[in-house]
């Protein structure tokens, strides 16, 4: 009669395993879940035209082109990375050449006189020339650090003291 031998794993790797999942899944606790994807507090004596200009201003530097919106939201858009279109259109897409793009959503709130918050939100867009059949897909909250580090170069960029002449 055969054998049947239980497999088991170490005692700590089960302990190991559940504390790397909580570490993940809990990294944007402190944040409230609108803010949790991308964000910084702008304190300074900075206004609104200023923010949105460094903000326009990082996000070219970058290869994202501004969208103009009806409403004057700011809306960048860029051509995805071949992982990219491989990941959200799937690889017969990707060979059949549909069209994804990268589409970040900024949003600027006042919160008190002298305290701005720049936030954003990444989607991938599937076919965006075509509105029947466009799909869009919001990037998780682990595949934000490119877009924080946009926001913390548009900090950067309104820190720096102005160049005169």
């Amino acid at each position: 009669m055969a054998r049947r031998t239980r497999r088991t794993f170490a005692p700590g790797v089960g302990m190991l395993l559940l504390a790397v999942i909580f570490a993940i899944g809990c990294r944007s606790l402190d944040k409230p879940a609108s803010v949790s994807f991308a964000s910084v507090i702008l304190s300074n004596t900075y206004n609104m035209a200023q923010i949105q200009e460094a903000t326009m201003t990082v996000f070219q530097q970058n290869g994202y082109q501004n969208v103009p919106q009806p409403d004057d939201a700011l809306v960048f858009e860029r051509e995805a990375t071949r992982g990219e279109q491989i990941s959200y259109a799937g690889l017969v897409g990707a060979q059949a050449g549909d069209k994804v793009i990268i589409r970040v959503r900024v949003k600027i709130e006042v919160r008190d006189a002298s305290t701005y918050w720049l936030g954003c939100k990444a989607y991938a867009v599937c076919n965006p020339d075509q509105p029947v059949f466009s799909t869009s897909t919001a990037l998780l909250n682990f595949q934000s650090g490119p877009y924080q580090k946009l926001l913390d170069n548009v900090k950067g960029t309104l820190q720096r003291p102005a160049v005169t002449p």
